[in-house]
């Protein structure tokens, strides 16, 4: 190996340490060139920045062999995005001919047991001309992001329900971004960011990152970057 190589190499293993050692990852939208927009509500509280509306958005799939043959990605249109949706292709099943997902915000009418929405209720729904629409197994993989008014920590969780007049249920939580959280997908029905008691949050993770994963990969990458020094040393000798 030459020189140059040698240094090419111990620098990339320098950019993974500091990659790994990142105590949170970085956020889709937030950064230089892409600042989020303050949070738009439905109903603003009293002091909220006055903003135009948040958005609803919608997206469409033609349908073969009873399934959706493209993937179906909706998000609204705020910087960034404050609720969007992904579905891969073949994740749900119907006899119409086309597919369409829509997203639509709404003020909280009510709150959770024990707890507060943060922001907007987001309602997803799936039509297809009338016919009925269903998850197929390649639906797990299907995820929700809702971004949250503002990313303190602890953030919140997701809370899910099929109807307005179910009680809210937390979903297990990641946080996908400096203020936006992510969950898997059960199916239509409301969706919304909540502040909930721990006893409520049962089989949820935390909004928040943790940083013990990101310590102990920086420390298996920085033993590498050492033993990779010692074998370039021992090379040149």
């Amino acid at each position: 190996m030459s020189s140059a190589s040698r240094r090419w190499a111990a620098a990339a293993l320098l950019v993974t340490v500091g990659w790994l050692a990142s105590p949170t990852p970085i956020a889709v939208y937030d950064g230089v060139g892409a600042p989020d927009e303050p949070y738009r509500y439905v109903a603003p509280p009293p002091g909220a920045k006055k903003t135009a509306p948040p958005t609803a958005a919608s997206a469409q799939s033609p349908v073969a062999k009873d399934l959706n043959i493209n993937g179906l990605s909706v998000q609204t249109a705020e910087q960034g995005p404050q609720a969007s949706l992904f579905v891969p292709p073949y994740g749900l099943r119907s006899a119409g001919t086309t597919i369409e997902v829509k997203v639509a915000p709404s003020a909280p009418n009510d709150q959770p047991t024990s707890g507060r929405i943060d922001g907007n209720v987001y309602a997803f729904t799936v039509v297809s001309q009338g016919q009925q629409v269903t998850l197929t197994a390649q639906a797990a993989v299907a995820t929700v992001y809702l971004r949250a008014t503002n990313p303190a920590q602890p953030g919140p969780l997701m809370l899910y329900r099929k109807v307005s007049t179910a009680p809210w249920e937390p979903l297990k939580t990641s946080r996908g971004g400096q203020d936006v959280y992510v969950s898997t997908f059960p199916g239509p029905g409301e969706y919304a960011l909540g502040f909930i008691t721990p006893s409520k949050a049962t089989g949820t993770t935390s909004g928040g990152s943790s940083a013990v994963p990101y310590a102990v990969g920086g420390g298996i990458a920085l033993l590498l970057v050492v033993l990779v020094v010692i074998r370039l040393r021992a090379s040149t000798e």
